[in-house]
């Protein structure tokens, strides 16, 4: 004869015997106790957490014997040991993924309506009620509105989005929550002392992460150990058995990360390989340490960690070296290793890519835009226009015509330059230029925006505008025409890493690790965190990869180089100032509005 399985054999029968679900507990012990028992009961949560149990317990405890009704269910009595033993007729247990059909459901209809034969009611336990089909949750809907006073209908299932929302609004709903690590692990204790299983230190714990929250698969996870394992269970069989990671590699790629030494990272995930571990459970390991690190950062709560006390100091010491940017980004790179390293066929390599671009790349931030002054330039001829230069950036543009003033003849050309900040263009008016009759070469810059004329130009400002050379206009626009194609790389390249990996996974893996920085004419410049992605993505074959898709997105050949020093952030050439110019609003604003480009950027006033 078969043996019977731990979770079975040690199934609660008592409500002081169930573990976890206090409030679902004090809930129906309340209503039992006041004779107040609803009709029907909906009990949803994940796997392994006790609804089944929970319902045989409710059905005990509406027909025990036991005089008291806040004792109840006693375990003892007649009813409570048929109902355990799975021999009471009047407790029907129906497997709703076997039983889906209509018929089924009127077979319930049809039987609910005979009195029980030996208990005081009669009791229909319905699992994974999210599998019965929709004209089954049809038939049922009035027999669960109104049942026979002597019946007691309890669905469980862990799928309660699939449930009818007119089923859920006929039923008291009650949420079951995964068990604590603390909680499985002094349960583990007790069930090991009674069988005679000794537990190395540390071992129940591990096996209560394992079994996330469930407490049906933490005591399956104990008794394959007792099968496995002769003589007392060690933290490196529970490892070896499961393919778990060992704390250790954990503790030391958080500690490396920390202190940012790439080789003491790498090795780290090395050792793990080495084990033979599960690289994906690692990393869920490793996302899990970091959320600890990051709440209690936060909050300096240790209630809101599911671990040990002999964890929280190295968490605590964590916490305090660790930045709250860096930890939400770790975070967030290393969540969205699961699939990949599902389907990869380079074993750990997007663990080990994603370890260094940790370490390599800086944390993205929010970059404050400080508004320039600037000018643009009106020009509706398809030939390069004057340019009038003002303080800050003077912009070109192809969308509306040129005014004059008469107020240009009059007044000095220095005193018409606008103050420091203003926008000296005007957009495509109807009533402007009814208004103000075009001229031969004049320029928007021209028009006053006030009665009185503007003050003249400080000193300074003037003496270092006459012995500034203005701009070649021909490199302006080739150093703007690259911006904007870098902008549009930039915009699509999560779009180009996803067309890229069809034609090769590595190629996509290592471009996880890249990011575009630069276009020299015809090539587009990528900035890489190592000297192996530079070496890699330059390859002849994995270049033309990138190469082909860059030429189906932009729709023209374009080649790729790679770099992997960042420039001066301080920009101090023509093409740096006209790239970080761009990536202010306002500029990229009167761009779109004006269809204009940068032809030249000038020293703003001095303070």
């Amino acid at each position: 004869m078969a043996a019977q399985s731990l979770y079975r054999k040690w199934r609660s029968q008592t409500f002081a015997e169930l573990v976890g679900q206090e409030h679902v507990v004090q809930t129906l012990r309340n209503a039992i106790a006041e004779d107040r028992v609803g009709h029907a009961y909906l009990f949803t949560g994940p796997r392994g957490v006790g609804k089944t149990t929970m319902a045989r317990l409710l059905a005990k405890a509406v027909n025990c014997l036991h005089p008291d009704r806040s004792a109840r269910p006693c375990g003892v009595c007649e009813l409570c040991v048929a109902i355990a033993e799975g021999r009471a007729v009047d407790v029907i247990e129906m497997d709703a993924a076997s039983h889906t059909s209509v018929e089924d459901a009127r077979e319930i209809i049809e039987r609910v309506q005979f009195r029980p034969s030996v208990a005081r009611m009669k009791v229909y336990i319905i699992d994974e009620t999210h599998m019965l089909s929709t004209a089954a949750f049809n038939a049922l809907l009035k027999t669960l509105e109104e049942p026979p006073d002597h019946a007691l209908f309890i669905l469980a299932t862990t799928e309660v989005h699939k449930v009818p929302a007119t089923i859920l609004s006929r039923c008291q709903r009650f949420t079951f929550v995964r068990h604590s690590v603390a909680a499985m692990a002094a349960h583990l204790r007790r069930i090991a002392a009674a069988e005679g299983i000794t537990l190395a230190e540390g071992v129940p714990e591990a096996i209560a992460r394992a079994a996330t929250g469930s407490m049906r698969d933490a005591l399956g996870i104990l008794e394959q150990l007792a099968s496995f394992v002769e003589g007392p269970i060690t933290l490196q069989q529970v490892q070896s058995l499961l393919g778990m990671t060992a704390a250790a590699e954990i503790d030391a790629l958080v500690t490396a990360l920390l202190s940012a030494d790439v080789t003491a990272a790498l090795r780290a995930v090395y050792a793990v390989v080495q084990q033979g571990a599960d690289v994906r459970q690692f990393t869920r390991d490793l996302v899990e340490r970091l959320r600890a690190v990051m709440l209690l950062k936060a909050t300096n709560d240790r209630t809101l960690l599911d671990v040990g006390d002999d964890e929280v100091a190295q968490l605590s010491r964590w916490a305090a070296q660790a930045d709250m940017a860096t930890l939400v980004h770790w975070m967030k790179l290393f969540s969205q290793l699961d699939a990949q390293l599902r389907t990869t066929p380079y074993g750990q390599l997007p663990l080990e890519v994603a370890v260094v671009e940790a370490l390599l790349t800086p944390v993205p931030a929010a970059q404050s835009t400080v508004p320039p002054s600037f000018v643009t330039r009106a020009n509706p001829q398809p030939v390069r226009p004057p340019v009038t230069r003002e303080a800050g950036i003077a912009v070109s543009a192809a969308s509306t015509p040129e005014v004059h003033s008469p107020a240009k003849s009059t007044l000095p050309p220095e005193n018409l330059e606008p103050p420091h900040g203003s926008v000296s263009s005007l957009a495509d008016s109807p009533s402007l230029e009814s208004a103000i009759p075009p001229a031969e070469s004049t320029s928007l810059s021209a028009v006053p925006l006030a009665a009185d004329p503007p003050p003249p130009l400080p000193a300074a400002w003037a003496a270092s505008r006459q012995a500034r050379s203005p701009a070649d206009p021909t490199v302006a626009r080739a150093a703007d025409a690259d911006m904007s194609v870098l902008e549009q790389v930039e915009a699509t390249w999560e779009e180009i890493k996803r067309d890229v990996r069809p034609r090769s996974p590595t190629v996509q893996a290592l471009l996880n690790s890249a990011r575009p920085y630069d276009v020299e004419g015809n090539t587009i410049v990528l900035l890489v965190t190592s000297s192996f992605h530079k070496q890699r993505l330059e390859e002849p074959k994995n270049r033309s990869i990138i190469e082909e898709v860059l030429r189906r997105r932009l729709g023209k050949p374009y080649a790729v180089r790679c770099t992997i020093e960042e420039k001066s952030v301080e920009p101090t050439d023509l093409r740096s100032k006209i790239r970080e110019a761009r990536k202010d609003e306002f500029v990229r604003a009167a761009l779109n509005i004006f269809d204009a480009h940068i032809v030249d950027i000038e020293p703003l006033e001095p303070e």
